[in-house]
């Protein structure tokens, strides 16, 4: 079994090997899948640099989510596709797996295998922060930081399913008008015109939700467009801690509040988590839910597959991609 193993946190470049090991025996509760493919997502550099919200024993297996094809198991699942939700509990980037029958969903086989690898993550995380925060009527603005990452598509994909229009701030000029084509109303970017950007851009109205990945100073001019009583959502790592101005807070009812998909899939029913994917699978299948894809790599080019995920300026995901 090849995999990648986590030997000490740090920097990625240094801290991680390729390990060739049996994989371990199943126990009677868990099904062996062989991996299909499995993306790169900031989070796993996070852990890597021992920064998140979790920190396992060392070593440790690496990869939050992907797709793979039970192999041994429960006769019910053998042979089929299925999407491996990320509990942490164990490492994706691997050719093969054994993990608990509870965290496996089957999953759709017409639908493009690059695009469910990256179901689990944040298209899970995009549809909970436009459910959770907010009763936003149609027509409703948010905003939302990094939207021309993948996760700031399927949140244009998701908003604009809803109803809701879509108020993106990029960093650079040039991403703006990818997300427009992404179907993302308005786009801006954070420069020293922001504020002028942002009142143009709503022309007189005001925003009701603001999503965001980076931190900094732009929450604090996103968050002179917001309602009273809005909420500003930190979802990711941020760079800076995101500035509101606490006359906002006390004044204006502005709260800050942040969201960790872990959080609502270790309390969710199962029901629900199974109910959720399926439709977001159902989305990926009609080509409506997707992200940009970039390069794959193999499980053994892993140091060009870190160094291509972590340059500046990518315009799609990087993926291990495995067997078929």
């Amino acid at each position: 079994m090849a995999r990648l193993l986590l030997t000490e946190f740090g920097d990625p470049a240094t801290s991680v090997r390729l390990d060739d090991a049996p994989a371990p025996a199943p126990g009677p509760d868990d099904v062996v899948v062989e991996m299909l493919a499995a993306p790169l997502n900031p989070a796993d550099f996070l852990l890597v640099r021992g920064l998140y919200g979790v920190r396992p024993a060392l070593p440790a297996t690496l990869g939050a989510e992907g797709v793979g094809r039970v192999v041994e198991g429960d006769a019910e699942l053998v042979g089929k596709r299925v999407l491996i939700l990320p509990t942490m509990e164990q490492g994706l980037w691997a050719d093969k797996v054994v993990l608990p029958r509870r965290t496996v969903l089957p999953i759709r086989e017409d639908a493009d295998v690059l695009q469910l690898s990256m179901l689990a993550v944040n298209p899970a995380t995009a549809y909970q922060l436009l459910r959770l925060h907010g009763r936003l009527e149609p027509g409703s603005w948010i905003a939302q930081t990094a939207a021309n990452s993948a996760m700031g598509r399927y949140l244009i994909t998701l908003a604009r399913r809803a109803g809701l229009r879509t108020l993106n701030v990029v960093r650079r000029p040039e991403a703006a008008p990818e997300v427009l084509t992404a179907g993302g109303d308005q786009a801006v970017v954070s420069d020293g015109n922001l504020r002028a950007s942002l009142e143009s851009a709503l022309a007189g109205e005001q925003l009701s939700l603001i999503l965001d990945a980076t931190g900094g100073p732009v929450i604090k001019d996103l968050t002179r467009s917001l309602k009273n009583g809005g909420t500003v959502v930190t979802y990711a790592f941020p760079e800076g801690a995101p500035r509101i101005s606490p006359a906002d807070v006390v004044f204006r009812g502005i709260s800050l509040t942040g969201f960790w998909l872990m959080n609502w899939l270790r309390t969710a029913p199962a029901a629900e988590v199974t109910t959720l994917y399926s439709d977001l699978a159902d989305l990926v299948a009609t080509g409506e839910l997707t992200a940009p894809v970039e390069a794959t790599y193999r499980l053994e080019d892993y140091e060009g597959a870190f160094a291509h995920s972590l340059t500046p300026g990518r315009r799609g995901k990087i993926l291990f991609t495995f067997g078929e």
